[in-house]
């Protein structure tokens, strides 16, 4: 069974813990946090203070390594609800300070804009044990606190060059240059900031400033010596003056091209964590030659993503993927004909061998309807269909929804991709017929016995729908995607290069194209025409599993490079540049025969790796993306 999917796919492969209770109460706790208007000013963030005046007093220390921080000015902050990177609410109308021993309390004179709201820590300025009387202005860190409804009395936080990198690396896509005082979400996207804040218990204790955090599900593998390594380079600056070279060149390396250079460590992490193929051998080389954190990396790595690996819930060579609404993450498990789910912070949702029953076989594509449901293309059947395969539903509890052998009328032959359009129907791409059938959300034919477009795909393998509930189907077997009407009427054709293996669609409706033999991807306007035949760089290898982020840049995996690849998209003054470095990004994440890609709310890219049973999530790397994908791709 394994064989058809490498003689499919894979091509020249062969030849060249947190319970799930306790998770779902912290994503109830954080779900809908701030709303309204944000200030700086101990604002209220929007509404109504909760229990004004009594806030639940709580403690922490400012360390830098191991050393105390004394007369650091210390702010609580709540995140922002209007917009990526808005300002946040000071919550103390007079910052705490820190004493001789970095120890600072914080009284319970706040108010929490609401009982949801997500509250950080800020600490500013302070002697990291240089000599009596000297302040380091430079010296910015946070840590992560959650929702202020969470929070117990006499509850102790750490803020240290740990719990800077990893608060920062979960919360990038939220945060904007300021130090510190601008974190924030829109109001509709209080989900991914929910689970984006959650996140930082994966990679960090906040507790005691180590790492990996209590978050870590079992069996999931953080990388300890990157974050070690990217605190170890921000403690040169801030156990300095300031006005060094520490600090200076800190600065120098952090700042990509066109930009202003950060002021203080807390910015200088920020574009770290936003441009992670920026200057990455001089950011290495500002590693201390005592460094406080043990044990960093001993050579530079290809660039400073943060990736995450997990393997609970029954991964077994995973294939497509997709992320529900609630942020949980739906694996298509090819060779145990299963499926797997992931909470936001990856601790397994499924049982042991994953999802099963209900005609599932092969399991090979995904896709997630407008009410949650999970719809898996089984590739071949075992009884039904003559073995040419069927479709299996699944509610969001991983019940089985289409009977015991699941859907396969309307021409369903050999299905390798699905894709839900916003009505909840269902788009499938036959490999076998080289057809395509239309579902509605009851699993009922509307395509006909057949399917539309025979005679005119060719061996499709990847699809996806527009905003006008047209489907686009990659052919790989030759040059082409195939663009279909809703009711099959309209076909048309636009050429691309070799092989199209993947396909997007951003917010104006072009539509991106992964050249398999080409290493390119081709830009179509929403018409079909060519805008660009293909892009080239960024480690481009055998580009398969395709995504677009909010800000539109297109996302790619490299089949056989072990890395994926991100572009510049419409929207930016140079479509199809690479912002990925030329070998690709995250080459040290660990993937063997990447597959499928997907981005969540919180700008989390979820990555699957086929040979090595894991899906890898690259922590905040992109823009966020509203879930489930139904359509283009589109800002929460």
């Amino acid at each position: 069974m394994a064989g058809r999917l490498f003689s499919l796919l894979e091509r020249s492969a062969c030849a060249a813990s947190i319970a799930p209770a306790l998770l779902s109460l912290m994503l109830m706790l954080m779900a809908g946090c701030g709303g309204g208007s944000s200030s700086t000013n101990g604002g209220s963030g929007g509404g109504p203070p909760v229990n004004p005046g009594s806030g639940t007093a709580f403690q922490g220390t400012v360390n830098h390594g191991t050393q105390a921080v004394s007369g650091a000015s210390v702010q609580l902050y709540a995140a922002g609800a209007s917009g990526l990177g808005s300002a946040a609410s000071a919550l103390l109308s007079t910052p705490v300070s820190t004493d001789a021993n970095g120890k600072f309390n914080i009284p319970t004179s706040y108010a929490c804009p609401s009982s949801s709201s997500l509250l950080y820590l800020v600490a500013n300025g302070g002697n990291p044990g240089l000599t009596a009387g000297t302040s380091n202005s430079a010296l910015t860190m946070m840590t992560a606190v959650g929702p202020c409804g969470s929070l117990a009395s006499g509850e102790s936080f750490e803020i240290n060059e740990l719990t800077t990198v990893g608060s920062v690396a979960a919360l990038a896509q939220f945060m904007s240059v300021g130090a510190g005082a601008n974190l924030g979400a829109s109001s509709s996207n209080a989900q991914g900031l929910g689970n984006a804040f959650a996140k930082v218990a994966n990679l960090v204790n906040t507790a005691t400033g180590a790492v990996p955090g209590p978050g870590l599900p079992a069996g999931a593998t953080a990388p300890v010596a990157e974050l070690n390594t990217l605190a170890d380079i921000l403690s040169g600056c801030v156990g300095s003056s300031g006005t060094g070279g520490e600090c200076s060149n800190l600065f120098a390396a952090a700042t990509p091209s066109g930009a202003m250079p950060p002021t203080n460590t807390l910015d200088a992490a920020l574009l770290i964590a936003q441009n992670p193929a920026n200057n990455v051998s001089a950011i290495f080389g500002l590693l201390p030659g005592t460094p406080p954190f043990q044990p960093p990396l001993t050579s530079a790595p290809g660039d400073w993503t943060i990736a995450i690996s997990y393997s609970g819930g029954g991964i077994h060579q995973p294939s497509s993927l997709a992320i529900d609404a609630d942020g949980n993450v739906w694996v298509a498990d090819y060779d145990t004909s299963a499926v797997s789910e992931l909470s936001p912070q990856g601790a397994a949702l499924s049982p042991v061998g994953g999802f099963s029953g209900g005609g599932l076989f092969e399991s090979y594509g995904l896709t997630i309807d407008n009410g949650g449901n999970v719809w898996v293309t089984d590739q071949e059947s075992a009884s039904v269909n003559h073995g040419q395969g069927a479709l299996t539903e699944l509610n969001s509890s991983g019940t089985v929804l289409s009977g015991t052998d699941g859907f396969f009328a309307g021409g369903i032959d050999f299905p390798l991709a699905a894709a839900s359009d916003t009505a909840g129907n269902i788009w499938v791409a036959n490999w076998g017929a080289g057809t395509a059938t239309l579902l509605s959300n009851t699993g009922a034919p509307l395509s006909g016995t057949a399917g539309f477009g025979s005679g005119q795909l060719a061996f499709p393998v990847a699809l996806a729908v527009d905003a006008d509930q047209n489907a686009w189907f990659a052919n790989s077997s030759g040059t082409t995607v195939t663009r279909i009407s809703l009711d099959g009427s309209q076909i048309s054709q636009s050429t691309v290069g070799s092989g199209p293996d993947g396909v997007a669609i951003d917010a104006h409706g072009n539509v991106w194209v992964a050249n398999y033999y080409d290493n390119s991807i081709s830009e179509l306007s929403s018409s079909g025409s060519v805008i660009a035949a293909g892009y080239t760089g960024g480690g481009l290898y055998r580009p398969k599993g395709m995504a677009i982020d909010g800000q539109g840049n297109v996302w790619a995996v490299n089949h056989l490079a072990t890395t994926i690849s991100v572009l510049q998209g419409a929207d930016s003054s140079a479509p199809g540049t690479a912002i990925s470095p030329a070998g690709g990004l995250g080459a040290s994440a660990g993937l063997s025969l990447p597959f499928g890609i997907a981005i969540d709310s919180s700008g989390s890219v979820w990555v699957s790796s086929f040979n090595n049973n894991l899906v890898v999530e690259f922590v905040g790397a992109a823009s966020p993306v509203k879930t489930p994908l139904l359509g283009p791709a589109a800002q929460p």
